[in-house]
């Protein structure tokens, strides 16, 4: 009501749209309510100036203006799909406001500046006093949810580092991997965070450092944990019971704390580890489990640390300290595939509303593009947009309906400020109070809002013209369903196929070239892979797939070590890996590997058992290890040939 009054006050000419943005803007969270009011006021801004630009080039040309406009907008829509963090709002913002001002506004193009000027002040306005109103009134910082977050991931991966070295499963094995793939995608989850918390003046800059450092080592030890339970289940019944002594040290210094757990890995080989040298795959395997010990030790020793540091309790170490401060954040990689479907399906509804515009010449034409757009542009990057779209069809026709009864049976009873403030009391605090729990309710405030002729004398549109804009904005809307099915294969599962074959073929190129940046880099990508299908694997009723997944992720960081360890071997041994790395490659897609991949696979293990001990092939010998134990998990153990 203060943006409102104060933008009536200076003569804006839709000084609605400060309330709009205050609707829009407002969260519980401080830090949430700064970045929206900065990507918000972003995108309006430069959206003006690319406005300004292009009426400046086609004025005189109002088809190149509509050209250039939709052009513009679908690659702001594109790049909003491309960034996975809140910034997005920024490029979605650009583009509306290029559809609310060039498009609606290509036939006066000599008022375009005046629009401008007037739609940042509008906008400004409303940020300002949320801003404000949050920062005096209400202001709520997310420091307690980022605390809370951290203690919860702590206990989660604490819980399956004890399940792993104690051997626990408990319910089915699919069941326990799913719970694990959950806890991958909350601390993921934090890049999403990292966003608001820099917003957030609460929030010291070092705590944001300190979460990050404690997310990638959580995030580290996620392939490690997987190869250690792989290797205790490949020795056995009898091995893993002889291991039972030390596996229990190692699981009570992880239950201690930081300092007990960097003790025992720096002297985890003085653990009895190692195996009679009659028995050489249970050495190697022993000589493997030792060095993923050690690193997860070292690791959590880190984690345990870092975490003390965050709650005051000690300071770093000046080493740490450095590494801490370089963290940077888990990155969320871009969908480019999917960026350029949605982009595709949104510059077709935008094709086919301004062909109808101009083909009529109906003045609601310019909404109707907008509503289309808008629907794909938020709704559109699910698995089923289809029903999005259609669910914000029903939820904008009853933002309709109950702005209609705003506009026609509650403004026209006030006469005064303080009425008018009651009226529209009355309209927005219920939807507020339903915004609580269901953020569509929010939507229903900003449609409903911007349907109206809300200025400082309120002149209600005749009832014909409102039935026509409600008209117009559904036929947006399911222009935009229509077109959603034309670029993509929709549903859960369709999905998750699709998440296989990006991960099949990063294996395959990884099998003919890796480095140390690649190997990251896939880590990176799929632990990011595994946090978008987690949900959809309950969805698709698929969880028996959660083993698989991590078993793949194994797999690539394997097929990559062992293809770095590759050029330092001499001729025998690198040909030998390349027949291997070949045949990995022919058979990645393959639901079973084959009885061939495991005898070149056992053949190439030969091959280095008797070139020990050297660096190159004791790397290599490792990542065989780990080949042979995440593919052939069942398989008799390797026996070297004379």
């Amino acid at each position: 009501m203060l943006s409102f009054v104060i933008a009536v006050k200076i003569g804006l000419p839709q000084p609605y749209w400060a309330v709009v943005t205050c609707c829009v803007v407002m969260n519980p969270m401080t830090g949430a309510i700064r970045s929206k009011a900065v990507y918000r006021f972003s995108g309006t801004l430069c959206a003006g100036v690319v406005t300004l630009a292009m009426v400046g080039l086609f004025a005189s040309t109002p088809l190149l203006l509509i050209v250039a406009s939709g052009l513009v907008a679908t690659a702001a829509f594109g790049c909003a799909f491309l960034d996975r963090t809140p910034r997005s709002y920024g490029f979605q913002l650009f583009a509306i406001t290029l559809m609310l001002v060039a498009v609606a506004g290509v036939d006066h193009p000599e008022t375009m500046f005046d629009t401008v000027i007037a739609r940042i002040c509008e906008i400004c306005i409303g940020i300002t006093l949320s801003t404000l109103v949050d920062s005096l009134i209400a202001p709520r910082s997310l420091a307690n949810t980022l605390r809370s977050n951290l203690h919860r991931w702590l206990a989660d991966v604490e819980s399956w580092i004890v399940d792993v070295l104690e051997g626990k499963t408990g319910d089915s094995a699919s069941t326990v991997a799913h719970h694990r793939l959950q806890t991958v995608r909350d601390i993921t989850s934090l890049s999403l965070m990292l966003t608001q918390l820099h917003y957030d003046p609460t929030v010291p800059r070092q705590d944001i450092q300190y979460a990050l450092a404690i997310q990638q080592r959580l995030l580290r030890l996620v392939p490690l944990l997987s190869a250690i339970e792989t290797r205790i289940t490949a020795l056995g019944a009898d091995e893993a019971s002889a291991l039972a002594p030390s596996l229990a040290e190692a699981l009570n210094a992880i239950r201690a704390g930081d300092t007990a757990a960097k003790n025992l890995s720096e002297n985890i080989y003085a653990l009895p580890l190692m195996a009679d040298e009659q028995q050489p795959w249970q050495l190697l395997v022993h000589e493997n489990l030792a060095e993923l010990l050690t690193q997860l030790l070292a690791i959590w020793s880190e984690v345990r640390t870092i975490d003390a540091a965050l709650d005051g309790a000690r300071t770093l170490d000046p080493a740490l300290q450095r590494q801490v401060g370089n963290t940077i954040a888990f990155a969320l990689a871009p969908d480019k595939d999917l960026a350029l479907r949605i982009a595709a399906a949104i510059l077709t509804t935008y094709v086919l509303l301004c062909s109808l515009w101009a083909a009529t010449g109906w003045h609601q034409g310019p909404n109707t593009v907008l509503l289309g757009t808008v629907a794909l542009a938020f709704f559109g990057g699910g698995d089923e947009p289809g029903r999005a779209i259609s669910m914000f069809g029903r939820f904008g026709l009853l933002s309709l309906t109950l702005v209609g009864f705003l506009c026609y049976g509650l403004l026209p009873l006030a006469h005064d400020f303080p009425t008018f403030v009651l009226m529209m009391g009355i309209f927005m605090l219920p939807l507020g109070v339903w915004a609580a729990t269901n953020p569509m309710a929010i939507l229903i405030l900003a449609l409903g809002l911007s349907s109206i002729n809300l200025q400082g004398q309120y002149t209600p549109l005749d009832f014909a013209s409102f039935l026509e804009s409600v008209f117009a904005n559904l036929l947006g809307i399911y222009t935009a369903f229509l077109c959603s099915g034309l670029f993509r294969t929709l549903g859960a599962k369709h999905a998750l196929s699709r998440f296989v074959r990006m991960e099949t073929l990063e294996i395959s190129q990884l099998t003919q070239k890796a480095s140390q940046k690649k190997r990251d880099a896939y880590l990176a990508r799929t632990l990011d892979r595994i946090s978008s299908i987690t949900a959809r694997l309950a969805a698709a009723g698929q969880i028996d797939r959660s083993v698989r997944l991590l078993t793949r992720l194994s797999v690539g960081v394997h097929v990559a070590e062992l293809n770095m360890a590759s050029p330092a071997l001499n001729s025998r041994l690198r040909i030998s890996i390349e027949h291997l790395l070949d045949r990995v490659r022919m058979e990645i897609d393959r639901p079973q590997p084959s009885n061939e991949l495991l005898a070149l696979i056992d053949g190439t293990l030969t091959l280095f058992w008797h070139q020990r001990p050297t660096l190159e092939c004791s790397n290599a010998t490792q990542a065989l290890v780990g080949l042979r134990v995440s593919l052939f998990a069942q398989s008799p153990a390797w026996v070297p040939a004379p």
